[in-house]
């Protein structure tokens, strides 16, 4: 009988058990419906709530946006996030029905592409739309049928506004136009884009893209065929600039010693993108108990975002590239101009010491150019 009775007692407590987890592993309804009023970017964008918050806003306004960052991934995943149905009631709350979201890589665009290709599948998701607007589906139809002429494209950005809708247009890596044999030099293309996104306030289309250049660089590339004023001088620029020590110490949340601070935050330059990496190699380390966990994290993690490194090394301009070398090996004052000089030091490539010398940054960048050649990272 007192077997039994402790078997019933085990049983309750094993279905007890799986109540509780599953308490905890479920989502509230309120999480469920995604009306949450502030929420927070997923860790793979670590700190950057306040370019999420800015970005948000432009797309509720209308307004369009260059993403500016020197790390591809990062980008990448802030421009997913902002277009993930998933996140779209939570970040745009009773405005998320009238967004119709198209998100683009254009290096997957093709290097033969035309900008009828572009434009075909950029709008598709309107074309996905005709079932709720057969007027939208006619005027798209219109559009294809006159290979998206300028003409055409207006009449339905023109219609999309009238019914209150905003296509948000996401194109990642917009700097590959410049290699595209229909587009590098097309000034029809790039001033029909400027003028759908421009020419009415709030717009019908937002344009939300993400590049290695800055506004002022891609005007400089693209003025030798623009004839009037350069095409994109309307957008906002967000550059995802490195963290503050106080944002930094907010994230770490005090899981870590002083020392640990200072290591992570002069490993990384305060580079959100790779302060996540960088914890988790020190957290690997300290697990292992070995003896030298600092020095073993940064082996551990100068390893493993080898590759990024030179990624952004290789987006460089070979001028850019030869300057920070010199400055990493030789102690040399970069011969760069103002404009070069500030974006570098905007993106936290560059900082001035104490004395107000340039210095490079992060010191996990000074090592991987320490480790190599000036003819290896810079095509020489």
């Amino acid at each position: 009988m007192a077997e039994t009775l402790s078997l019933g007692l085990l049983i309750i407590a094993l279905i007890a058990y799986l109540f509780y987890f599953m308490y905890l592993v479920t989502p509230s309804p309120q999480d469920q419906k995604g009306k949450a009023t502030s929420p927070l970017a997923p860790p793979p964008l670590l700190g950057r709530n306040q370019e999420i918050n800015r970005l948000k806003g432009l797309i509720l306004t209308g307004q369009s946006a260059a993403i500016l960052g020197p790390f591809e991934p990062e980008r990448t995943t802030i421009l997913g996030y902002l277009s993930d149905p998933g996140h779209s009631q939570a970040l745009y709350g009773e405005y998320a029905s009238k967004l119709i979201f198209s998100s683009l890589d254009l290096s997957m665009l093709g290097e033969n592409s035309s900008p009828a290709n572009f434009w075909e599948r950029a709008l598709r998701p309107l074309e996905d739309q005709g079932a709720q607007s057969p007027t939208l589906l006619n005027l798209y139809q219109s559009c294809s049928q006159n290979k998206f002429n300028e003409y055409s494209l207006d009449k339905l950005m023109v219609q999309l506004k009238q019914e209150g809708g905003t296509l948000v247009l996401m194109l990642d890596r917009f700097d590959e136009f410049l290699r595209f044999p229909n587009f590098k030099e097309n000034s029809e293309f790039f001033a029909t884009l400027r003028k759908l996104a421009s020419s009415r306030s709030p717009s019908s289309l937002c344009l939300i893209v993400s590049w290695g250049l800055s506004l002022n660089e891609f005007h400089e590339k693209t003025k030798n065929f623009n004839g009037g004023s350069p095409y994109f001088n309307f957008m906002g620029e967000v550059v995802l600039k490195t963290l503050s020590d106080a944002e930094i110490d907010n994230l770490l949340n005090k899981d870590f010693s002083e020392e640990e601070c200072r290591f992570l935050k002069e490993l990384t330059g305060r580079h959100s993108y790779l302060i996540q990496p960088a914890i988790s190699a020190l957290q690997a380390t300290k697990g292992r108990n070995e003896k030298e966990p600092l020095e073993s994290a940064r082996k551990d993690f100068s390893d493993g975002v080898a590759n990024i490194l030179a990624n952004v090394i290789h987006a460089w301009s070979p001028k850019v590239c030869k300057a920070l070398v010199s400055l990493v090996k030789e102690g040399k004052v970069p011969e760069l101009s103002n404009d070069e000089l500030s974006l570098l030091e905007r993106q936290g490539f560059l900082v001035k010491d104490r004395d107000g010398q340039w210095q490079v940054s992060p010191r996990v960048l000074v090592d991987f150019i320490n480790n190599r050649t000036e003819q290896e990272l810079c095509n020489c």
